[in-house]
């Protein structure tokens, strides 16, 4: 089976999730993007809290809105998500809070930093398949080595910054199992065997004439961000902006992506706003990106002060609660997104 194929319709094999265009956009654009971002703090640490502040209100929010559109977008997806949408969030809440009494703002950092790398992989690991589905399955290729593949660099970064022991995280204290750089190291000479095989095996698909370039490339483009943000990256921090710049950029096209096939048929009166700027054209997707902007915004400026007044009515502040709105939100996210996209749906 070719990567490319001269057959047309909804179930032929192709080599991109969309077109080329936006598929090497989806893949490099946004690669650069991070890489930009992330490279301004290395070179330039008094910039980390710009591009902090620029990362979390332009994608951060907004990556975190767009899982709505799929869990709540319709009256019936809000009828078939309402425990996670009415009944999850309090829990999450409570279990963050007991977390925060136990432990303080270091067990909730260490939640947050285990949590957020578990995610990002995972949702990468995801896209790959998306790839791999839309290119026929690649029967050639094994599922489970490419998925061993792909955490490999991952989990070689994990530990590197357990060996490095960091201090703090986000300018909070960070605690991190104590792991030698060995180990490591040995982890990291695996991950490289295990990319030089699957080099070779494209290189033998590429002769066959059955290479599926949007696969292999957003496979390397994965490789890349990790072993830089991970490895590469001394500083935990700007590694971590390189990540999840990455990250949320490509969670907020993927679930564009994920609308505009949703509703190609046209408006839906059921969803009218959110169909309607799911619509062909660059104009509407840019609309699509400045409503969630306009949401995101308002919505986490409302979480901020709520949690200033509790904390005042409370005159407390040793677990300052917007930190618990926040990532409450987050981790909400996580547990929605890991559910919500393993239930029927398709991307094309």
């Amino acid at each position: 089976m070719r990567a490319a194929s001269s057959v047309t319709g909804p179930g032929a094999p192709s080599v991109w999730l969309k077109d080329r265009l936006f598929d090497l956009s989806f893949i490099f654009g946004i690669a650069v993007l991070a890489t930009l971002m992330s490279g301004a703090t290395v070179l330039w640490p008094i910039l980390f809290l710009p591009m902090l502040t620029a990362h979390t209100w332009l994608f951060g929010y907004d990556h975190l809105i767009a899982t709505y559109t799929k869990l709540a977008g319709s009256p019936e997806d809000r009828t078939r998500h309402r425990p996670l949408i009415l009944f999850l969030p309090p829990v999450v809440f409570g279990a963050l809070l007991a977390v925060s009494r136990l432990s303080g703002l270091t067990g909730l950092y260490v939640l947050y930093f285990f949590g957020q790398f578990f995610h990002t992989v995972r949702q990468s690991w995801g896209i790959a398949q998306q790839y791999r589905h839309r290119a026929g399955g690649l029967p050639w290729d094994s599922v489970w080595l490419s998925e061993v593949t792909l955490w490999s660099v991952p989990l070689w970064g994990f530990l590197h910054r357990c060996a490095q022991q960091p201090e703090e995280f986000l300018y909070q204290p960070l605690w991190l199992p104590q792991v030698s750089e060995s180990v490591a190291l040995s982890v990291g000479f695996a991950s490289v065997v295990l990319w030089l095989h699957f080099a070779y095996t494209r290189v033998l698909a590429f002769r066959r004439g059955q290479l599926s370039w949007g696969h292999t490339l957003y496979m390397l483009s994965h490789g890349g961000i990790y072993l830089g943000g991970y490895v590469l990256i001394d500083n935990i921090n700007s590694g971590w902006l390189l990540v999840n710049v990455w990250h949320n950029v490509q969670y907020l096209a993927f679930v564009w992506l994920y609308n505009r096939r949703r509703f190609a048929a046209g408006v839906v009166p059921q969803t009218r706003t959110l169909s309607w700027l799911s619509q062909p054209g660059y104009r509407r997707a840019t609309l699509y990106f400045v409503t969630c902007l306009a949401i995101a915004t308002p919505a986490y400026y409302l979480v901020l002060r709520l949690g200033a007044g509790v904390d005042a009515l409370l005159q407390r502040s040793a677990i300052p609660t917007a930190i618990l709105l926040s990532l409450s939100l987050t981790v909400h996210h996580y547990i929605v997104d890991g559910i919500i996209w393993k239930r029927k749906h398709t991307v094309g």
